[in-house]
């Protein structure tokens, strides 16, 4: 499965992501993930996105932003399955695909 992500806002442990999912850089669904309490939440579904759809990325977001640093400036396309390794079946893996960088 694929997504764009872009970090639009990070301020105060928090940051504000848009996002679409499939191929299209249409970002226009928006998420907000707080990283003090580890909780990530939908402000607004991304056109054409399934609920389930949507879940499982939000889920596969917030283990990759527990993981690691995600930049912010540049529109990134990723890549995101369930874990092929047995211990880490419950897991998510997202892998960075693309990037896009905006100059404004």
């Amino acid at each position: 499965m694929f997504a764009w992500v872009e970090v639009l806002r990070e301020k105060n442990n928090a940051m504000d992501i848009a996002y679409s999912l499939g191929t299209d850089m249409n970002l226009d669904g928006r998420i907000h993930y707080d990283r003090v309490t580890d909780s990530i939440s939908l402000e607004q579904l991304s056109d054409g996105a399934s609920p389930q759809a949507t879940r499982d990325f939000m889920e596969a977001l917030r283990e990759r932003l527990q993981e690691k640093n995600w930049g912010s400036g540049q529109a990134v396309c990723v890549s995101y399955n369930r874990s092929l390794e047995p211990e880490m079946a419950t897991r998510w893996q997202m892998d960075k695909q693309a990037s896009f960088v905006r100059f404004c």
